[in-house]
């Protein structure tokens, strides 16, 4: 599963543990686990598309 995808379901995930006033402990380790795959992400592809016009010459 590629990290976009697993961001996607993750968030869904913790959307719904707070909808359903999940344990708070249960939420944070669901928001911790779609923090890792956002990093993920970043390094794969390589960080935000855009920025600065001295961030898109370097």
């Amino acid at each position: 599963m590629d990290a976009k995808t697993s961001i996607e379901i993750t968030r869904t995930l913790l959307h719904n543990a707070i909808e359903m006033n999940m344990n708070k402990e249960i939420v944070f380790k669901i928001s911790q686990r779609m923090d890792q795959y956002i990093v993920e992400y970043y390094v794969k592809y390589g960080g935000l598309k855009g920025g600065t016009e001295e961030e898109k010459n370097q």
